[in-house]
């Protein structure tokens, strides 16, 4: 079907639209799910007499979002029973939690993205085990194609460090029982071994290639504190052998920057680099733990570094030195991962949170624009994706992913009119706003209702396939296990720091 989408603004983020790239009483024709044309509404109308029109002056259109890092969850670890705490603590699960079904928990994940005008994800998959691996990858890839969403798969691997930072190291400091209690339990990885993960991942991309449909195979190594050097070598051969995009967790937390400087004498950038592991096919998450050297190195490798502020905060990893990114010419990308501020997936929170967190107190000089924390959330990330030639502006020849945003409560009741839309975006805009979602010409939700999905029967089904965790306190082991994991990291607590974030004083 041929549709004519208005609205009183597009923002096409095309420089041939002008410096904003904002048409104001604009129009996007798609025909076979392509961006054929794009201008004001009064003129392109007559040229397209029988596209189905979408939208009116009290919509706003725009680009999908891009979601560039999150893991697929539509319930979040704390909604399952998991810890609320730092990175290292909620991830060394002590606790009982709740399990869900793969497929209906992904399926569920998409259902919300795509409610907030997200239409293109990084899934950075989870594994819950060697023996489910296979079996959850393709269950998650089919909640995916169920969705209709554009998905870079990433297929999860570590081989080292299944406890802490630095397992020998903790473990010579257990209690000899104890400690062949903690060899028994985290003996194994929770992801496939090498040579099982790229036989999956070959097999995947040539399916992945074969369909040329709306997923692509990424690969998603843990972090360097996970993997070996031999294994992120491989990753690194195979993803220049096969062109995949590859993504890492990098210094998300104070702890994995202390384990570099422990363990090797440098940064875990610096190590990367030292691999060549670098290159603009790799994007870094998170990044909050980057020195100005490693900034420097990450931008002169042309490689990318996705920002995901709410997590940040949630997980008290820290506040990234956003600003900083910016000024050294990394290219920005957004993301949720899973653990967003409020449980909920919300770009506009999240951009607003980045735009909020950069402003220092005083007159800060050299914040980003909005304008560029926009990009970072569409255009960037599509990039980052590998989906630039074909998504992330409202651009003739490229997909039409696009979100229809009803305007009411950005400019209600009143808006000055001089105030640029991005920036009202930014500020004003809310989940909720979103009216219709497009991807790839596929209209999958309207009126603030999904079109291709059965929201009712999902959220029944996933309901059912919850199995609540088994009532009953902590083992003994779980609580010698989170003593000793507490009492190791606090003695990496005196690694000298330098704030790049004034505040307030308490003098």
């Amino acid at each position: 079907m041929d549709y004519l989408i208005r609205g009183k603004f597009v923002v096409t983020l095309n420089p041939a639209d002008g410096p904003e790239g904002i048409i104001r009483g604009g129009a996007v024709y798609v025909s076979g799910g392509e961006i054929v044309a794009v201008g004001r509404f009064k003129d392109l109308k007559p040229s397209y007499p029988n596209a189905t029109v979408l939208g009116s002056p009290r919509y706003w259109v725009m680009p999908g979002f891009v979601n560039a890092h999150q893991h697929g969850k539509g319930l979040t670890q704390f909604q399952l029973g998991g810890k609320d705490d730092c990175f290292e603590i909620s991830r060394f699960i002590t606790d009982a939690m709740a399990t869900v079904d793969p497929y209906l928990d992904c399926l569920y994940a998409c259902k919300k993205m795509i409610e907030t005008g997200i239409t293109t994800s990084l899934h950075y998959n989870s594994s819950r085990g060697p023996k489910t691996y296979e079996a959850d990858v393709a269950a998650r890839l089919r909640a995916y194609n169920d969705a209709g969403m554009r998905v870079s798969f990433g297929l999860d691997v570590r081989d080292r460090n299944h406890m802490v930072y630095g397992d020998d190291e903790f473990l010579a400091t257990l209690k000899p029982a104890l400690r062949r209690d903690a060899e028994a339990r985290f003996a194994q990885s929770r992801t496939a071994a090498p040579d099982e993960y790229f036989r999956i991942a070959r097999n995947l991309s040539d399916q992945l290639n074969a369909a040329n449909g709306r997923a692509k195979l990424f690969l998603t190594p843990a972090g360097p504190q996970w993997c070996t050097e031999e294994l992120l070598r491989a990753i690194r051969d195979e993803s220049k052998q096969r062109r995949l995009g590859v993504q890492i967790h990098v210094l998300e937390t104070q702890y994995q920057r202390s384990y570099f400087q422990r363990y090797y004498g440098k940064s875990a950038v610096s190590w990367l680099a030292d691999l060549d592991f670098l290159t603009p096919s790799v994007s870094l998450a998170h990044g909050v733990w980057l020195t100005r050297e490693d900034m420097r190195l990450v931008a002169q490798k042309g490689s990318r570094l996705v920002h995901n502020p709410s997590s940040n905060l949630r997980l008290r990893s820290g506040i990234a030195p956003l600003a900083l990114f910016h000024a050294a010419g990394i290219p920005l990308a957004m993301g949720l991962d899973s653990s967003p501020l409020n449980d909920e997936p919300d770009m506009f929170q999240e951009m607003r949170l980045a735009a909020n967190l950069q402003r220092t107190p005083g007159l800060s000089p050299g914040l980003i624009p909005l304008r560029d924390i926009f990009k970072a959330a569409t255009v960037n990330g599509a990039e980052t994706l590998g989906w630039g030639e074909g998504a992330g502006t409202l651009t003739p020849g490229k997909r039409a992913d696009i979100v229809l945003v009803d305007a009411r409560q950005i400019t209600e009741p009143y808006l000055a009119s001089h105030q640029n839309p991005i920036d009202a975006l930014i500020y004003r805009g809310k989940a909720n706003s979103v009216d219709t979602v497009m991807v790839d010409g596929e209209i999958l939700y309207q009126g603030r209702k999904h079109v291709r999905l059965d929201e009712r029967n999902l959220v029944r089904a996933l309901k059912k396939s919850i199995s609540p965790p088994a009532r009953g306190k902590r083992t003994k082991l779980d609580s010698q296990l989170l003593d000793a994991v507490k009492g190791f990291y606090n003695t990496w607590n005196d690694d000298p720091k330098t704030p790049f974030h004034r505040m307030n004083s308490t003098d």
